[in-house]
């Protein structure tokens, strides 16, 4: 029996200098993260041992050497080096979501943020 649960990662806020124009490479800015780990729960759920689920604070770890390690131009890219790290690390986990934002875009707009949405899985 499979119990399907999910890790969640909220509002992780990391500074890096990703994005196409010479200012966000040069000052760089901040970035939220939000990271679903989509995970079969059945044994933490049983055991409640931490040996037996995905450590999120290692997971924040691993979420955040990716995305500060190289520099990215397009928040897809650095969303899909999050989530392949996140992969790579955990093999319990079959699916990742990442939303990333930037909180204030280098775009004259009053606005709030502006991101991407990304679903990444496991292949077979």
């Amino acid at each position: 029996m499979s119990e399907t649960g999910s890790i969640l990662i909220e509002k992780l806020d990391i500074y890096a200098y990703h994005g196409c124009f010479a200012e966000e490479e040069r000052l760089g800015q901040r970035f939220l993260l939000d990271i679903v780990l989509a995970t079969d729960i059945r044994a933490s759920a049983l055991s409640d041992a931490l040996a037996d689920t995905v450590d999120y604070g290692l997971a924040v770890a691993v979420a955040t050497e990716a995305f500060t390690s190289r520099r990215y131009n397009l928040l897809e890219a650095a969303a899909r080096g999050v989530a392949r790290a996140l992969l790579d690390n955990f093999a319990s986990v079959t699916r990742v979501e990442v939303t990333l934002r930037k909180p204030a875009p280098p775009i004259h707009a009053n606005l709030a943020s502006v991101g991407i949405r990304l679903d990444f899985r496991r292949e077979d």
